[in-house]
């Protein structure tokens, strides 16, 4: 039922198996009261059945007609009128309630047969148009002492049940507290958990910006829960750099990275300080993650039904509950606690499914594996003295709207590999060969690449004796040319661990991990089969000798080309430029003269310098001629 007044609207909620009301007032704030039981003045008390406690016949509800003995009700038919230009049958039902001496008269009028409505034409079923109630309080001696009059105009009316449960779901973000014996679920009893691996992007808004806010958040359990990590990508509030922040659980440790300069920064422990919610949402989710996530509370839920997510696109299961004394205060601006609380925090679900008609897997039930939206309403006493009100209770609100959710995960997802770099610790980037016993199923498509990339991580794992973290960037490629697989990683050194003596654990390091998976890979110790999809198996065995650091690596691809690269000093590439020229002098007189040769044309004249350089120079004595004689006397 819901009531607006004075612009309020208030909605009621009953349940009658129960006996309990909900109201929610202004739809943020929730009141339960008791529902009254066998009270012939109030349609809505409860009567009692074979079933138990119930909700009266509507002619009952609104007090109109009834053919129970035990609360009889006559209605008295006063004939024909019009009532806001329709045509109506006008009837009267008089209770008399004879203990408070008060006497309620009501008369309904009812659209005639044949009547055209909104929902089509006046048949069988009636069509109420207006209630006129007049109460009045008549004493033994004749004296009146109250009269109240009340007119219910009836604008739209659905002569049916609703098509659906999600038009009855309750008032967003509110949570109806009804004390003991409240039947409060856990997540799992909805059928409704968080992965233990999943990637999934998330934009937040609150009630104080209007800005949202956006980040991407991986996690993954681990094998045994053990191992379980958090990363999240985000951009900090006052920062021109987007940030990846990796919790180590296992390691009690978060690794800060800087994605545009590549620096890193390792703290001891995975604890955040309080913040303030509304300025900085993205912090306060990560700081609550296990509430979260995944451990959220047990049997502290409400079950509200279905509603319509994101617009009208989705069709959502709702869960909430309620958080006493949560969170903390913190100072937007300062970022110090305040040193109070807010009151109570109204923590709500809405989870999908992917599939919804698809049948579960078998022995399984069906799963809501979509997360859609994380609702919080805050809400605290301005003044606890003066009482529960809306004008004294000051309130936030809080949304996580969850997109592109995925179950699958990659090793690379949680690489920290990027702070060894950045702060010189050790690692070595290693590669080694791994034989195949069949030469056709490493490109074909009965092999699972990622299956098998988590295999080799795992047998590196055990081979090297390092945690599952310390081996990063592992790439496995196929020479076409062989049957041999070519296996790269990064093998990281010993963890990190801020304020121990040496920095780090009492683990093995990278050069020791190093050889002990030398020594078993010469020793034939390296070794295992893997299932294909069509259940064949195939042998995987590392060779002998082949581990050595990925520099020295020579690929054989056939797709690949090997380059030669020759380098001359100065001296030989000036002297090189000489030779040219000279040869390309002499080649061309060479084709010069061959030219005139074969076109028998004279050779051309030369200057007597070149032609005979020499020609004061006599190598043969002779006599002079005459000629010469006589001219010489002269």
């Amino acid at each position: 039922m819901v009531k607006n007044a004075n612009g309020f609207i208030d909605v009621e909620y009953f349940y009658y198996h129960i006996l309990k009301k909900s109201t929610y007032i202004a739809r943020q704030y929730c009141n339960v009261s008791d529902i009254p039981t066998n009270q012939e003045m109030d349609g809505a008390s409860a009567v009692q059945t074979a079933a138990g406690w119930h909700i009266r016949p509507l002619n009952e509800f609104f007090l109109f007609a009834s053919d129970d003995p035990n609360r009889r009700i006559t209605p008295i038919y006063l004939g024909q009128d019009i009532v806001r230009g329709i045509p109506v049958d006008k009837w009267q039902t008089c209770i008399v309630d004879k203990p408070n001496y008060r006497t309620v008269k009501r008369v309904w009028t009812f659209a005639q047969r044949g009547v055209q409505t909104p929902v089509g034409v006046v048949g069988e079923l009636a069509y109420p148009v207006q209630a006129i109630i007049s109460a009045s309080v008549d004493f033994p001696n004749g004296t009146q002492a109250l009269e109240v009059d009340e007119v219910f105009n009836v604008l739209s009316y659905k002569p049916y049940i609703v098509e659906t449960s999600v038009q009855l779901a309750p008032p967003k973000g509110v949570f109806c507290k009804t004390g003991e014996g409240q039947d409060l679920i856990s997540l799992s009893d909805a059928h409704i958990s968080w992965s233990n691996r999943f990637s999934v992007r998330v934009e937040a808004s609150t009630s104080l910006s209007v800005q949202r806010q956006g980040f991407h958040i991986r996690y993954d359990s681990g094998r045994d829960g053990s191992s379980r990590r958090l990363r999240y990508d985000w951009q900090p509030p006052g920062s021109e750099d987007f940030q990846s922040v990796i919790h180590d659980y296992g390691n009690e440790l978060t690794y800060t990275i800087d994605r545009r300069v590549g620096s890193c920064k390792i703290d001891a422990g995975t604890n955040i300080d309080d913040v303030n919610p509304g300025s900085n949402p993205i912090a306060f989710f990560i700081k609550n993650e296990a509430m979260f996530l995944y451990s959220p509370p047990e049997k502290a839920w409400e079950f509200n039904g279905l509603r319509a997510c994101r617009g009208n696109a989705i069709v959502c299961t709702v869960l909430t509950m309620q958080k006493d004394s949560f969170p903390p205060m913190v100072e937007s601006d300062l970022g110090e606690p305040t040193g109070e609380n807010w009151g109570a925090t109204n923590i709500e679900y809405a989870w999908s499914m992917r599939s919804p008609f698809s049948r579960p897997m078998f022995n399984r039930s069906k799963q809501f594996d979509y997360p859609v939206s994380l609702y919080l309403r805050l809400f605290r006493l301005n003044n606890p003295e003066a009482g529960f009100s809306p004008q004294n209770i000051r309130t936030e609100n809080i949304e996580y709207e969850f997109y592109e959710m995925n179950h699958e995960r990659h090793p690379q997802d949680f690489d920290v590999s990027i702070c060894y770099r950045s702060l010189n610790y050790e690692y070595l980037h290693l590669v080694f060969t791994l034989n195949v016993n069949r030469g056709d199923v490493i490109d074909g498509n009965h092999i699972d690449r990622r299956e098998l990339e988590g295999y080799v991580h795992f047998t590196l794992m055990n081979h090297t004796g390092v945690q599952f973290s310390r081996i990063t960037d592992l790439e496995i490629d196929h020479e076409r040319v062989s049957n041999d697989v070519t296996v790269f990683f990064t093998l990281l050194g010993r963890t990190p661990k801020p304020g121990s003596p040496s920095g780090f654990a009492d683990e093995i390091t990278a050069q020791e991990g190093h050889d002990r998976l030398r020594t078993a890979i010469n020793n034939g110790q390296y070794t295992f089969s893997f299932r294909m999809r069509n259940n064949s198996t195939v042998q995987f065995n590392a060779a002998t000798n082949s581990l050595k650091s990925s520099k020295h690596y020579v690929s054989t691809h056939s797709a690949g080309r090997r380059n030669t690269v020759e380098t001359y000093s100065s001296g030989a590439q000036a002297l090189a430029i000489i030779l040219g020229l000279i040869i390309g002098i002499v080649v061309g007189a060479i084709i010069a003269a061959v030219v005139r040769i074969v076109r028998k044309e004279p050779m051309p004249d030369m200057p007597t310098s070149i032609r005979n350089p020499l020609p004061s120079i006599n190598f043969h004595s002779k006599k002079s001629s005459p000629a010469a004689a006589s001219t010489s006397n002269a």
